[in-house]
């Protein structure tokens, strides 16, 4: 018979010794002020910790009453532009920008103080702006800086080349090889995200960098630098404006290529971008260059 008691007595001593130590470990931690443990929820026990209505990164937008948009100095039409008659802000990105301030329920203002599209940039790290909305191509060295949104408009690289300088460049070779092998003068706007794409695209070119797409493309019709390099947009842009030009100039689009436009946002406003990244779906937001050629045609006629 002491054979079968003894499991339950060494059972109940077990218990018995488990329960006092429970409650002498409870009362050191009250006594030491640890009764609520730092890891615990605060739904655990009740603890009314102080809590903004909104996460922090939208909260302080909501505060200010007003969402900062960074945008480039100068106007990039049908992205940005001023309208003729009324010199309103126009454009694919400042539709979707008011559309934003809308949804937030806060007014709309913009910072154009950056130069170039990676002061834009700088911008929003900076924190001088809530978000960057400013035909942004997402790259690997901005994303070191900034969070993108998902991509609003994708498009190819495209080349704006001189039909002459190009045939003296080929030599009998097909254009598609020349192309490919390029070794002569190729221009970029400055501080752009083409000054990176070039050294992997066209290694063997040299980059003349320009302050502005304008001198650029002058510069190609002049037969100073034998290519533009830019997205197809602002290509076919090109020929799309001056008809003419497609006398002397050739328009390529690059089929392996990719330049996704994108908003940027500071580092740390995760909650933003899952905004901005809702609105996007929500209004099925995403364009082509042909697409934005054709919805936003009459702002290229400014």
């Amino acid at each position: 018979m002491i054979n079968f008691r003894l499991p339950h007595l060494s059972r109940r001593i077990s218990y018995g010794f488990f329960t006092a130590v429970l409650i002498l470990s409870c009362s050191l931690l009250s006594a030491i002020g640890l009764s609520h443990p730092a890891w615990a929820s605060p739904l655990d026990f009740g603890v009314d910790t102080p809590r903004t209505a909104m996460p922090p990164d939208i909260q302080r937008i909501l505060d200010r009453k007003k969402l900062i948009v960074a945008l480039l100095d100068a106007d990039n039409p049908p992205f940005f532009t001023k309208e003729t008659n009324t010199n309103a802000s126009v454009g694919l990105d400042i539709k979707i920008a008011q559309g934003l301030a809308d949804a937030l329920g806060v007014n709309l203002e913009f910072n154009r103080s950056a130069q170039t599209f990676n002061e834009v940039v700088d911008n929003v790290y900076g924190l001088e702006a809530d978000i960057a909305i400013s035909k942004l191509s997402r790259t690997l060295s901005r994303a070191q800086r900034v969070r993108f949104s998902q991509p609003y408009v994708t498009m190819r690289q495209g080349l704006l080349v001189n039909r002459l300088q190009l045939a003296k460049q080929s030599e009998g070779n097909q254009i598609i090889e020349a192309i490919r092998n390029f070794d002569g003068n190729i221009g970029v706007i400055q501080g752009s995200s083409y000054v990176g794409f070039i050294k992997q695209k066209f290694p063997k070119a040299t980059i003349q960098e320009y302050p502005i797409w304008d001198d650029i493309v002058a510069a190609v019709i002049d037969g100073d630098i034998q290519v533009a390099y830019r997205d197809e947009l602002e290509v076919k842009k090109v020929i799309f404006k001056n008809p003419d030009a497609a006398l002397r100039l050739q328009t390529i689009a690059l089929t392996d290529t990719q330049d996704q436009i994108a908003m940027a946002l500071p580092w740390d406003s995760q909650n933003l971008q899952a905004l901005v990244n809702q609105y996007l779906d929500t209004f099925n937001l995403s364009y082509t260059a042909d697409d934005v050629l054709d919805e936003y045609a009459d702002y290229l006629q400014e």
